[in-house]
């Protein structure tokens, strides 16, 4: 027996790491036949050596990923991540059944499906910007983002204006456009996420591979998870909203000051017109204000924001019910205007930003079910049943828009 309550767990990294290539870095041959002595049922048998290897493979494990911009990090295991998200193990059917019972009616949460457990919440933009070094061939971010945006609206906004007007919209806007982009096979600063817990399961499965490797994380897909409203402050309607708002208070004081006679009347009028709206919000879908705000010279000063048309009748629309792909997978669409930070890392630094006397130890930026890749048939099979398949969710493959981030890089 041994009183270390993390001996397991130093056993279970230690081993993992020396399954991965790790012996052949280790230099000193005592701690070597160390590791060949150590019996993990016999705790004794742990020198201070092996004792010290051990523990250093914890800490290793003990803080987020090193993150660098050139290069695509990753999660080492789930001790790891545990840093970034709250997570939850599903390993067996009845703990993915009680989970899909809860969530498959859910409407106000946000997911997100990855088929490997250890990939960060990157852009597909943000992994060939790093894979293909972007950075040392003198592109310009905002510069290639908008290039995207002119050859997208050339090859695309017949196509992207038909669906608008399917739902009464005429307007097209830089974001609307790389949301159409994003959807086929052109690389964007977009996060794809959706409103369907059994959208986000089926690209949880989508390609997905056995585990190969000695890792315990790497037997697992995983599915994020935010509630809208925990996202809403960053939102580009809510930051519009605050935006109309402010405007609504100042000019109302203008409109007041200049028409009352007295201070008397001045008190008056502001009493009555008390919580009324200039700006008629149900005007905005059609005007130029949501084009000005989501241009990329624009979006590129806001670190997140995340868009939906949900919620359409407040009044903003940002035409993303561009994509038959977008309206079948409910899509949501995160904005990350790093080139190289992963989403984590964008909302954390945003988050302390904010709260300086924050403790890093109680912050996570969302919750995640990290799911046992043994379970995907069973998980398929219940998709499939659900109408969630292949043809329901890429009802226009013959759409390729990979051809624009070729043309410009």
């Amino acid at each position: 027996m041994t009183d270390d309550p993390n001996f397991k767990l130093k056993v279970q990294l230690t081993n993992e790491y020396l399954r991965s290539g790790g012996t052949q870095k280790i230099q000193d041959p005592y701690l070597l036949q160390d590791i060949i002595d150590f019996d993990e049922s016999r705790p004794e048998t742990t020198t201070s050596r092996m004792r010290a290897f051990m523990n250093l493979q914890l800490n290793i494990h003990s803080r987020p990923p090193f993150f660098s911009e050139q290069s695509v990090s990753e999660y080492k295991s789930l001790v790891q991540k545990s840093f970034c998200f709250d997570q939850y193990t599903i390993d067996t059917k009845e703990q993915f059944d009680q989970i899909y019972e809860k969530y498959k009616m859910s409407e106000d949460i946000l997911f997100r499906g990855q088929r490997e457990a250890s990939w960060r919440l990157y852009s597909r933009l943000q992994r060939q910007w790093i894979i293909d070094k972007l950075y040392e061939k003198g592109y310009s971010y905002q510069e290639l983002l908008s290039k995207f945006v002119v050859d997208g609206k050339a090859g695309f906004e017949e196509m992207i204006l038909e669906l608008l007007e399917a739902h009464h919209i005429d307007v097209i806007n830089n974001i609307s456009v790389l949301g159409f982009l994003q959807h086929h096979g052109c690389p964007t600063p977009l996060l794809d996420w959706t409103y369907k817990f059994q959208t986000a399961l089926y690209f949880g499965l989508d390609k997905l591979e056995e585990n190969a490797g000695p890792r315990e994380i790497d037997n697992y897909f995983s599915v994020y998870f935010i509630n809208q409203k925990d996202m809403e402050g960053g939102g580009m309607r809510q930051v519009m909203d605050d935006s109309l708002n402010v405007l609504d208070e100042e000019h109302s004081a203008e409109m007041i000051a200049k028409y009352a006679k007295d201070e008397a009347q001045r008190l008056e009028m502001t009493e009555h017109f008390k919580g009324r709206k200039i700006f008629d919000k149900d005007r905005i879908p059609g005007s130029g204000m949501i084009e000005y705000v989501t241009r990329v010279e624009h979006m590129v000063e806001f670190p997140l924001s995340f868009f939906s048309d949900k919620d359409a009748n407040t009044g903003f629309i940002f035409s993303l019910n561009n994509s038959k792909n977008i309206l079948n997978q409910s899509g949501v669409f995160v904005w990350n205007a790093s080139p190289s930070k992963p989403l984590e890392v964008v909302a954390a630094e945003l988050y302390f930003a904010d709260n300086e006397n924050a403790n890093p130890n109680e912050y996570r930026f969302c919750e995640c079910f990290n799911i046992n890749k043994e379970l995907a048939p069973y998980i398929e099979q219940i998709l499939a049943e659900d109408g969630i398949t292949k043809d329901f969710i890429y009802p226009t493959p013959d759409i390729d828009t990979w051809g624009i981030y070729e043309k410009n890089v």
